[in-house]
């Protein structure tokens, strides 16, 4: 019995060894809103590998938080300068983004420039207003993570629903 205890011991103190930097990053709203667009786009149907917080209609207001929980460094690229609302076209978007050791790039995109709009570590830090900068139908947030051309669409998994509404404090999904 006792070298049972003491095998089931060393067990759980090797778990404690396990590095940190196994945890998943959270990621939260970036802003109040409605998710409305996960995998495909509603209205076509075509694949879309991302997850869209609309900010129903509401276009230069409710600062545009980077979802990322911890600090974070991120590359914000301006593209457009102006007030934009429903689209400036495609490869014109507003773009936060941050690149993993492992290669994954995560990105938030839509955003309308304010002078919080430039590079830095942060935690949660607001990047913009909410815009619809690039190729947008509307006013919202674009979270993305991708590598070499791959859309990555398990982090937000079973965490968030097409029609939820989400909050600055509402977990959207995980990166590993």
């Amino acid at each position: 019995m006792r070298n049972i205890m003491k095998t089931g011991l060393t067990a759980l103190a090797a778990l404690a060894l396990i590095p940190a930097a196994v945890t998943a990053h959270e990621v939260r709203g970036t802003h109040p809103g409605t998710v409305t667009a996960l995998t495909t786009y509603p209205s076509s149907g075509r694949y879309h590998g991302a997850v869209d917080i609309g900010a129903g209609g509401q276009c230069n207001y409710w600062g545009a938080e980077t979802g990322v929980v911890g600090s974070v460094s991120w590359n914000v690229t301006i593209r457009t300068t102006g007030v934009v609302c429903y689209g400036s076209g495609s490869g014109n978007q507003n773009e936060a983004k941050h690149v993993w050791q492992s290669g994954w790039t995560f990105r938030q995109w839509h955003f309308i420039k304010t002078s919080d709009s430039y590079d830095r570590t942060c935690d949660r830090c607001q990047v913009g207003n909410i815009g619809g900068t690039g190729n947008a139908s509307g006013p919202h947030s674009h979270l993305q993570q991708d590598k070499l051309g791959t859309n990555d669409t398990s982090w937000y998994k079973g965490y968030t629903t097409q029609g939820e509404a989400v909050s600055r404090a509402e977990t959207i999904g995980y990166l590993d």
